[in-house]
């Protein structure tokens, strides 16, 4: 099991490396001078040249680009992310004050997919082809092929402008109000994706022989269910690590469309004003996330299924 997980990390680790070296050189492609952008967001119009080349001296911007990403790598090795190009203020400051809001909005929208999905799935399991799983079937489709930006736009509109019963611009500090139409557009497709998925192991684990029997021996439905959703937990678990990544790149565009004041908006932000060291600040943070979730989904599978133990599969045995 150790040595299976640590040649998970490694790997997890290099597709990282290669994550941030392509988020680097193609911000160094976009089109716009941070130098001339940082200039103008501070209030200078138009910027002088000397002011211009003043900055990326400062900052390094006028050395090679292969230079410029390995001295950032030297420093974020050592947790040092520089400086914003905006601001002035440590990436690190940014980063602290931007990151709870975001944990706590992808925090409560995998809360209402699990509370949602789990019993959705398991009602339609039950009774495979009723009106409960068609309707839940049709809506869950509907909200799957959705984009979130529509989802939340739709949301916007009926209960913010129509409605009135939310605030247009969310905000934690508002309480439930201020935070339900974020949570839902994150949170409604994951429940689409994961009710499905719980109706499919139920489903099967339910029709497995050793079920069957176990029915046929007098075995309650609710235990069978229980039984079912032990033997699927595996797969939950892994699929539910898997929906951490989606939630947080699914935050850039529900951030900024709610005003949220969270990381995703300030990686949007961060792009549009060619703010490299936020933006790989950021991708660093969020890729070591989605490695964290991986490696945590793929032993959890291991764990809750001794099939692969059995197999060799974690020791890397034939």
């Amino acid at each position: 099991m150790l040595a299976y997980a640590l040649r998970r990390l490694l790997s997890a680790l290099a597709t990282l490396f290669g994550v941030l070296t392509l988020v680097f050189f193609l911000l160094a492609a976009a089109p716009g001078d941070p130098a001339v952008l940082a200039a103008r967001s501070s209030g200078t119009r138009p910027a002088s040249p000397e002011a211009v080349a003043a900055f990326r001296r400062l900052h390094g911007l006028d050395r090679p680009l292969p230079v410029q990403f390995a001295t950032w790598a030297a420093r974020a090795v050592r947790l040092d992310l520089g400086r914003s190009f905006q601001d002035g203020r440590e990436v690190r400051e940014r980063l602290a004050a931007a990151l709870p809001a975001t944990v706590y909005l992808n925090g409560c929208a995998l809360l209402l997919a699990l509370l949602a999905a789990v019993p959705c799935g398991v009602s339609a399991a039950r009774r495979p082809g009723g009106r409960f799983d068609r309707v839940t079937g049709a809506v869950f489709d509907l909200l799957f092929a959705t984009p979130s930006f529509v989802l939340g736009l739709l949301l916007l509109l009926v209960f913010s402008v129509k409605l009135r019963v939310t605030p247009l611009f969310s905000d934690p500090a508002l309480g439930p109000l201020g935070i339900a139409l974020p949570v839902a557009t994150l949170g409604l497709g994951a429940v689409a994706l994961l009710s499905r998925f719980v109706r499919a192991c139920v489903r099967t684990a339910l029709e497995d022989p050793a079920a069957l029997a176990a029915r046929a021996r007098g075995e309650s439905g609710r235990a069978s269910v229980r039984r079912a959703l032990r033997r699927s937990a595996g797969a939950l678990s892994a699929l539910a690590a898997v929906l951490v990544p989606s939630l947080v790149t699914g935050s850039v565009l529900v951030e900024r469309l709610f005003s949220w004041p969270g990381a995703g908006r300030l990686l949007a932000d961060g792009v549009f004003a060619r703010d490299v060291p936020v933006v790989l600040g950021l991708t660093l943070v969020a890729g070591g996330v989605v490695v964290v979730a991986s490696v945590a989904g793929d032993l959890a599978s291991a764990w809750f299924d001794p099939r692969l133990r059995d197999a060799g599969l974690l020791e890397g045995r034939p």
